[in-house]
């Protein structure tokens, strides 16, 4: 977790201080954005602000909580996100196309301290803690590549719910639910495309979930009582839609689990779900977009993911489906150098990856992007890094839980 964390400072250094050029002595008196509020201040970038140092104080805490006490790992964390807001805050005083604002400041500490008491819930020695640990220990099977199966699920989740902005009055559901409407009308303007990618993506999940379940528990009902809530939680968030693609690829996803025997042996079902996710992550790839035009490669990092919460999707759309892929990987690796596939997968993924994006300056519509290779290793490397590449216990110890 310690590198995640140093990963997490890079990649906020970088996205604060963008575009790197064009540095300028302050125009205003140095350290007046202290002293002054914003005239303005939009919800999106309230939870920009705070979405962006959450993962930096859950991973310092996380990376602390076995030397030092729960409340002593809280407060360097949160006291280290302080810290780094502060100085980013403070070099964009000579970046003339950023504005420093004490109120970012306040917000990227409240995400960090956030962040670091969502630690607390990996903790065994914290009330909330021990809850959730006999929560995972009711519902998941022992070892890591189980609890980042169900993380993987949750990084879907939120690349479905960001930007996480709640929209509730009766206009905007009106939006929310009017691509059913439009299907209905007009059944021709159905996308065939986006319902298989739906379809094969959840098929993948649920292979994951299947492997990181108990045995005793029923995956089916659970499964599909998961996909419903983020449905519906989708439906109330500012700009998301919930659409007939959606509904109908959760259902021919469903039915391929059904379909599914249960496993006795692990590598079959990874295999298949990784079979699921490639094929859903290539028709993602290679499908037109709306627009008839081609478009150069971009090869400056996060030039697209910067200027507005859509970004964050974007971010989450490349990570979760490589994520979920090296989850199903350690069910295959028999070895004890996690190192080792995370640095052999990042580099075919990445140049698969590499030739897809550049593939994409033929492909109307589409648009290729130096950013989602890196996104694509990064969301590879994060499970093994976390230590996910550990071979799952055999022996007596596998003995003792429920059969697969």
């Amino acid at each position: 977790m310690g590198y995640i964390a140093l990963g997490l400072a890079i990649l906020i250094g970088y996205a604060s201080l963008y575009p790197l050029t064009g540095w300028t002595a302050p125009p205003d008196a140095l350290f007046g954005f202290l002293f002054t509020l914003p005239r303005r201040l939009e919800r999106a970038d309230i939870v920009q602000n705070v979405l962006a140092y959450m993962p930096l104080g859950l991973s310092l805490a996380a990376a602390l909580r076995r030397r030092i006490a729960c409340g002593s790992a809280f407060l360097l964390a949160a006291s280290a996100g302080a810290l780094l807001s502060l100085a980013m805050e403070s070099l964009q005083q000579f970046v003339p196309s950023r504005d420093p604002s004490v109120i970012d400041i306040a917000l990227n500490i409240a995400g960090a301290c956030i962040g670091a008491a969502g630690a607390a819930l990996l903790r065994s020695d914290t009330r909330f803690g021990a809850a959730s640990l006999a929560l995972r220990h009711g519902w998941l099977r022992k070892g890591r590549p189980a609890e980042l199966g169900a993380v993987a699920f949750c990084l879907w989740a939120l690349s479905q719910t960001s930007p996480l902005v709640p929209a509730l009055d009766a206009s905007h559901l009106r939006h929310a639910l009017s691509p059913l409407y439009r299907v209905l009308v007009n059944p021709a303007a159905f996308n065939a495309a986006q319902a298989a990618v739906y379809a094969l993506y959840l098929a993948g999940l649920g292979l994951l979930l299947r492997l990181s379940l108990r045995g005793d528990r029923r995956l089916l009902p659970v499964f599909a009582l998961l996909v419903a809530a983020v449905f519906m939680f989708k439906m109330l968030i500012q700009g998301r839609q919930l659409s007939p693609e959606a509904l109908a690829g959760a259902a021919v996803g469903l039915a391929l689990l059904a379909l599914a025997r249960r496993p006795g042996a692990r590598a079959p079902h990874a295999l298949a779900g990784m079979m699921a996710l490639a094929a859903g992550f290539v028709i993602t790839q290679c499908v037109p977009g709306k627009s008839g035009r081609t478009f150069d490669f971009n090869w400056v990092p996060l030039a697209g993911q910067l200027n507005s919460l859509a970004g964050f999707q974007d971010i989450l759309d490349f990570i979760w489906p490589c994520f979920a892929l090296a989850c199903f990987s350690s069910y295959l690796y028999r070895g004890d150098r996690p190192w080792l596939p995370a640095l052999a997968g990042a580099l075919v993924l990445g140049m698969v990856l590499f030739w897809l994006e550049w593939s994409q300056q033929t492909v109307p519509g589409r648009y290729g992007d130096i950013t989602q290779v890196m996104l694509g290793c990064i969301g590879w490397s994060l499970p093994w890094l976390s230590g996910s590449g550990a071979r799952p216990r055999t022996g007596a110890c596998a003995a003792r839980e429920p059969p697969a």
